[in-house]
């Protein structure tokens, strides 16, 4: 994932954030709390999920300026430690 489509996942969850925000505060107030909730577990799912790209975009972020320093980088996958067991 390069960083054009990092930003635009962040923006996504980010409006998704938003309506989640309104939802939530909605069936509260209308007493449909176990709605509420489950939205809730959604919100903090978001805010997880834009964590992750934050510290992805950092990454690619200093791969760039250590390119940009003279120093060759490759963003590789990464590897699950089960794979490397074989």
């Amino acid at each position: 994932m390069n960083l054009t489509k990092i930003n635009n996942e962040v923006f996504k969850e980010k409006a998704c954030i938003d309506d989640l925000l309104v939802l939530i505060k909605m069936h509260t107030q209308e007493g449909r709390f176990e709605i509420a909730e489950r939205l809730t577990q959604d919100l903090q799912n978001s805010i997880a999920t834009i964590q992750k790209l934050e510290q992805r975009r950092e990454f690619y972020i200093t791969a760039k300026k250590l390119a940009k320093q003279g120093i060759l980088t490759e963003v590789v996958k990464r590897v699950e430690i089960e794979n490397l067991a074989r």
